[in-house]
């Protein structure tokens, strides 16, 4: 357990500051590539958290394409004028900032997808630096406690997405 220290972060800035350890944490055959919205939203996250979340998805990414490909994070602000229902959780209608880590593999399984952030759940073998299994629970957990959520899909062009949404700043807010 770490106490959050949350803070009003522009989450461009914070993306773009991770890069060069993002693409060492890729390796050779994988490439990054990060776009931003415009006019981006303010949020309040911990930093240290919600980097450890994109690593964690980024190394989750890369581990999916053993041959090489692509990891694509990209951001954009969304208005949702309705309640979005998602799984079991709730994003209530307002304004969000998006964060999408999608990669160029072969996509998550339909028996696995409705599993894939339980505790101890994991695709990967067991044992020595595979996995155990926790990476996406916790990751799931520290953006709740942010008031966002995570989710994943598969995408048509294969591969898979994780969507971060994390409640936008009002502007007042964002000033302070």
């Amino acid at each position: 357990r770490q106490t959050l220290r949350p803070e009003v972060l522009s989450l461009t800035d914070t993306l773009s500051d991770l890069g060069n350890l993002l693409n060492r944490l890729l390796g050779e055959k994988v490439e990054l590539e990060i776009t931003h919205g415009r006019d981006l939203g303010l949020v309040k996250v911990d930093v240290n958290q919600f980097e450890q979340v994109i690593m964690n998805l980024v190394v989750n990414a890369r581990d999916a394409m053993p041959r090489g490909g692509e990891v694509r994070i990209t951001t954009r602000n969304v208005r949702l004028d309705a309640d979005l229902h998602r799984d079991r959780a709730i994003v209530f209608k307002g304004d969000y900032v998006v964060v999408e880590v999608a990669d160029s593999g072969t996509g998550i399984s339909s028996d696995k997808l409705n599993k894939i952030f339980e505790p101890f759940y994991t695709t990967k073998e067991i044992g020595a630096s595979k996995g155990l299994g926790l990476g996406l629970s916790i990751s799931y957990g520290i953006i709740g406690s942010f008031g966002g959520l995570l989710s994943v899909e598969n995408l048509e062009t294969g591969g898979a997405a994780f969507t971060i949404t994390l409640p936008a700043l009002p502007t007042q807010e964002a000033a302070q």
